[in-house]
């Protein structure tokens, strides 16, 4: 028999706030987590996180640890902090974290330091660079002897890392598991790697219409960010024998993958990641009130998913509420699985959707409601999903359902 499972505890860096609750109340109130960073030097607006993610680390972990398990730790500290897992209970705990690129600071670093363009950094380059280094070091901090995994698929890393420690709960092989996504690429040399792809949105300051407008008629696409997030996942029986309180639940997982192209998405491999992730909760398309798009902000792939939006739920599709938060923090690659299933259960719990930032509406392919510019009040959104659709056309949704105890 499958179990339910639900999500007990999160917690999150975002370039808007770091905690859930700030960071959903800023996407509310619109926000822009979107502008330059103060403390590099860069031809893009980004978004950056501003907390101290070196506050609290133990040793050389300041100077040896790339960023990207920095942000990984302090969401996942918040996570457990807001828990109530008993030492023992994290042991058996375990982790599943994704990420797009792993360390790529300290593999910058190594190898500016290599050619003399920078003073040699000291610090163990493999360790730090690794991809698993974020889910080994908070399995460490854990005690963790249970596995620790690592999904690298691009832009839905951190959304299969919540989908796979939800099959591993619903399936009996573990309790409860830490799940989410990390992502650090805010350095130059990215920078300019993403511009080859001509993916990224033009600057505000040089054009009215500049910045990440997903959705929108004059949209250029999308600004790179940064973040973590992480979950507590629980079958359900487990939380309430502890005491934990549900936060919500997790009722389905599809998963797709487009096999035509590695850059450019396409609506059939992302219709059927949709059409599974339904099929896996056992809900019907008008049971859905709400998507939390992984809408980019570019002129193709945010066409190509409400056409996949439409061919799933047909008629429904104009009665369902969409919107992207990528607007308000950009886009944070193997991060935004993770970060956007949080910001779906806050509005599963607090029944408010926040807006696609940036709207102008005139697309002819993009006619849906995308909860315009304004956050939206609702009643009775007791079922929603998250989509996260990635390079290389790895495709993943999540649904997340409103807590009840029935």
């Amino acid at each position: 028999m499958k179990r339910r499972v639900v999500v007990t505890a999160m917690g999150v860096a975002s370039p808007v706030g770091n905690t859930p609750e700030d960071f959903f109340n800023a996407l509310c109130q619109g926000k822009e987590g979107v502008r330059p960073h103060t403390k590099q030097t860069l031809t893009r607006s980004v978004g950056w996180v501003e907390a101290d993610v070196d506050q609290g680390l133990q040793g050389n972990q300041a100077v040896m640890l790339d960023r990207v398990t920095k942000l990984a730790l302090y969401a996942s500290k918040q996570t457990l902090g807001a828990s109530g897992l008993s030492t023992e209970a994290m042991e058996h705990t375990g982790v599943y974290l994704g990420t797009g690129i792993g360390g790529v600071k300290a593999l910058s670093d190594a190898v500016a330091g290599f050619y003399g363009a920078i003073p040699k950094v000291v610090q163990l380059v493999v360790p730090a660079a690794m991809p698993n280094a974020p889910a080994a070091h908070v399995a460490q901090i854990m005690g963790c002897t249970q596995e620790a995994q690592t999904y690298a698929t691009a832009c839905t890393a951190g959304a299969v890392a919540i989908g796979e420690a939800f099959r591993r709960i619903r399936d009996g092989y573990v309790d409860s598991a830490l799940a989410g996504g990390t992502e650090a690429m805010i350095q130059p040399e990215l920078i300019r790697s993403w511009e080859q792809l001509h993916v990224l949105c033009q600057e505000p300051t040089t054009n009215p219409e500049g910045g990440c407008r997903p959705f929108s008629i004059k949209r250029s696409g999308f600004a790179l960010g940064e973040g973590a997030a992480t979950l507590l996942l629980e079958s359900l029986e487990h939380a309430l024998a502890r005491g934990a309180v549900p936060l919500a639940e997790v009722i389905g997982y599809g998963v797709s993958n487009d096999g035509r192209h590695p850059l450019r998405p396409d609506p059939d491999g992302q219709a059927l990641a949709i059409s599974r992730a339904l099929k896996d909760a056992q809900i019907v398309p008008e049971d859905v009130a709400y998507i939390n798009a992984h809408a980019t902000g570019t002129t193709v792939g945010d066409r190509i998913e409400t056409q996949a939006i439409k061919v799933v739920f047909g008629e429904h599709a104009q009665t369902l509420a969409i919107s992207s938060i990528k607007g308000a923090i950009g886009h944070l690659i193997g991060a935004c699985g993770a970060v956007e299933a949080i910001s779906t259960i806050m509005s599963l719990q607090k029944q408010v959707l926040p807006p696609t930032l940036h709207f102008a509406a005139g697309d002819e392919q993009c006619d849906l409601d995308y909860v315009p510019n304004q956050a939206r009040t609702v009643n009775g959104v007791n079922i929603a999903l998250s989509n996260s659709f990635g390079m290389g056309g790895n495709n993943a949704v999540l649904a997340f359902k409103r807590y009840d105890n029935n």
